[in-house]
């Protein structure tokens, strides 16, 4: 959809404003984050979050699976009508929505370790296995302490850093917290972790603070829609509903005989999305 179209399309739904309630957007997408995106089905907390709040006004979203460079080069051309989990500023002549949504990194460690992890400097000495990119995202503080750890080190498959937590591999690994339940129990359905290894209790050392998303789009009324959208499936209970379903998804709870559940030091049994 071009600039031209878009100008276009404002003239008109200020004459005729349903013209603007059924609007098929073209979202760039550029990672497949489960349990926010999960590619195979087109769904994740995120997407459905995305596709309900559309919905209210009307639009349906397609998503397009694309390098995130490149997301932002189709988004700029208007091959794309918006992208998701950006932040303010790192693209030009766009409509940024209200915060969508917040991710929680943590330090996640063994309890029968017994570490005290209160603080990125409590990570020095330690084998540390984090995410692509962390020590360039999580702060000035993070990336000396990747620069002057020797056994510091990222992944760029995520379920790696679980298998390496579980398996005595790393000492903490670094990732978002519903990440890391997604892929345990993957690893537990897919059989790739021991029963022992399973039951390991696993503590999330809250040392960053929750990183917040927004997304994008072209048109500023398709923006204004989806914080309107937003704001009324936050009201009347749709997003805490799908925050639900995908708590369930992601929890080994009753999962044949595995008690495993990622603990916070504030939070001691479920710790919701």
């Amino acid at each position: 959809m071009s600039r031209l179209r878009y100008r276009l399309l404002g003239l008109a739904a200020l004459i005729h404003p349903q013209i603007m309630q059924a609007a098929e957007l073209k979202i760039g997408v550029s990672l497949s984050i489960p349990p926010y995106v999960i590619q195979e089905s087109n769904s994740g907390l995120e997407l459905e979050l995305l596709y309900q709040a559309l919905a209210v006004k009307g639009h349906n979203a397609s998503i397009h699976y694309l390098p995130l460079a490149r997301t932002f080069h189709e988004l700029k051309e208007g091959k794309l009508d918006g992208i998701i989990n950006i932040k303010d500023g790192m693209v030009d002549k766009v409509f940024y929505s209200d915060v969508a949504i917040r991710y929680q990194n943590c330090a996640i460690s063994l309890d029968d370790k017994d570490f005290t992890i209160n603080s990125v400097k409590d990570l020095d000495g330690k084998k540390v296995v984090a995410f692509q990119r962390a020590s360039i995202l999580l702060g000035e503080e993070f990336t000396q302490m990747a620069k002057t750890n020797p056994s510091y080190q990222e992944q760029a498959r995520q379920i790696q850093q679980v298998y390496m937590l579980m398996k005595h591999r790393a000492d903490v690994v670094v990732m978002d917290k519903n990440i890391f339940k997604y892929y345990l129990k993957q690893a537990f359905i897919e059989g790739k972790l021991t029963e022992a290894e399973i039951k390991q209790v696993a503590i999330c050392n809250r040392i960053f603070p929750p990183t917040e998303y927004k997304f994008a789009f072209l048109n500023e009324q398709i923006r204004d829609d989806f914080n309107l959208g937003l704001k009324q499936i936050t009201e009347d209970g749709t997003l805490n509903a799908l925050q639900e379903k995908y708590r369930r998804l992601v929890s080994l709870d009753n999962e044949a005989e595995a008690a495993n559940t990622l603990l916070d030091h504030s939070v001691l049994k479920h710790d919701p999305l």
